[in-house]
């Protein structure tokens, strides 16, 4: 009876401990993005000429970035990757973000879809 009483103590001071350990973690790269940050991104991209897409806008809202291509607007999600979002629409689009080496500005972005990329430039 005490070894099980003991073992139950035991089983309950890990799960806590473990519990407190995940509720005091800093918050992942992907979820740490302010509102602030995020506008960094905002504006109107513009393609290339021929291109199958001509702009795309980048808003944010209530602390989400969205993008539009002429198609509608969707949520975009923070991928691992630095700068990197992947768009809710049905396209699944991937969407890298490019600055500028010396200034960190966004200057850019790059559009991965159906097996295509295709590269857009920041409105002034």
């Amino acid at each position: 009876m005490k070894t099980n009483v003991c073992l139950l103590l035991c089983l309950f001071a890990l799960t806590t401990a473990a519990v407190a350990q995940t509720s005091t973690t800093a918050p992942s790269a992907a979820t740490s993005a302010t509102s602030e940050s995020l506008r960094d991104y905002a504006g109107t991209y513009t393609f290339a000429s021929g291109s199958p897409i001509s702009n795309y806008t980048i808003t944010v809202k209530d602390g989400e970035l969205y993008g539009d291509a002429g198609m509608g607007t969707y949520k975009l999600i923070k991928q691992d990757a630095v700068d990197q979002y992947k768009s809710t629409s049905s396209y699944g689009s991937i969407i890298s973000f490019v600055r500028d080496a010396s200034t960190k500005q966004v200057t850019g972005l790059s559009l991965a879809a159906q097996g295509q990329q295709l590269n857009a430039t920041k409105d002034k």
